[in-house]
């Protein structure tokens, strides 16, 4: 077991709201962790269902409990958390996914072989309902340059698998709480550009998919339409890298036409595919061939392709 100094000691930080399906398995996956230096606090978003009961119930000094008043969603909890942490080190945590038990010693081993980086991720499985039963993996880019190159195209680092060094985020001035649904996309924006990023080559987390996960909804494409707009506006890409940008936009109007075609609103489905080809007409037909049938791939299939176009990144979709 590693000996763990005030420098390296972290927090845990959890946001949940109404989280009582999955999060005995969430919390029980860290408090079986092999590092030993550790505050696990958990910010209940103001629920209404027995979460706070199943947090009380749990009796380990590692363990801290703050409640909300007010439902402000998981960014502003989140930043709740930033504030009232003092460890040097934050640990993300979702309420409905599972760490791995050797999660937090191998990835702080990692920091403290470089001590240059300042955020590290880890590729992760997905699962339903058991964590040891693997549907599919992702693996993510794992040098610095590889994420900030990666961001243009998706998120490089998982969320929830990061331990990110708690003075950086302060000072890029956390999570921006106009992001319900992307805030850790825009937040990688602002970090990568000051600070050093990487991934761990092992599959140290587990990302439990289900239909109620907001990374799925209207909401999420919406934000990070606004944030690849953002990025095209700002003028601060390379016309190579901005042609990325407008290939990643307008994926993200193509996927978002289909929430249309689901409500049968055919006028706002044309919009959007307007939108799409208007931004980026080279990459059109490949990228409204690839979202319609990757929504059909099973979660396995999905993984495997991510895994394709994350080491190939073809022209096709990137308009280089």
């Amino acid at each position: 077991m590693p000996d763990v100094s005030e420098s390296t000691q972290l927090t845990v930080l959890m946001a949940v709201h109404n989280g009582s399906p999955f999060l005995r398995t969430a919390i029980d996956s860290v408090l079986q962790q092999t590092y030993p230096g550790f505050h696990f606090l958990i910010i209940d978003d103001a629920s209404t269902d027995d979460t706070v009961e199943i947090v009380r119930s749990y009796l380990d000094d590692r363990v801290e409990l703050v409640c909300l008043d007010q439902n402000v969603g998981q960014t502003a909890a989140l930043n709740i958390g930033l504030r009232r942490a003092t460890t040097p080190w934050i640990a993300r945590m979702d309420a409905d996914d599972y760490s791995a038990p050797t999660r937090f010693e191998e990835q702080m081993a990692a920091l403290a072989a470089d001590p240059s980086i300042s955020c590290v991720g880890t590729h992760i499985w997905i699962f339903h309902d058991d964590p040891e039963v693997v549907e599919g993996e992702l693996t993510t880019p794992l040098l610095h340059a590889d994420i900030k190159r990666t961001l243009l195209r998706g998120s490089p680092m998982v969320h929830g698998s990061i331990i990110v060094n708690r003075l950086a985020i302060l000072e890029i001035g956390g999570y921006d709480e106009r992001y319900r649904e992307a805030a850790d996309m825009e937040m990688y924006d602002r970090l990568v550009s000051r600070y050093i990023t990487a991934n761990i080559p092992k599959k140290l987390m587990g990302i439990r998919h289900h239909r109620d996960q907001g990374s799925r909804s209207v909401l999420a494409y919406d934000e990070v339409i606004n944030i690849c707009r953002g990025r095209l506006k700002s003028g601060d890409y390379s016309r190579h890298d901005a042609a990325t940008i407008s290939a990643t936009l307008s994926r993200a109007y193509i996927f978002r036409s289909r929430f249309s075609w689901r409500k049968q609103s055919v006028a706002e489905q044309l919009k959007d595919l307007a939108r799409a080809f208007r931004v980026s007409p080279n990459t059109f037909i490949w990228n409204f061939f690839l979202v319609s049938f990757f929504s059909r791939f099973s979660v396995s299939r999905q993984s495997a392709v991510r895994r394709v176009l994350a080491r190939s990144a073809p022209r096709f979709l990137t308009g280089r």
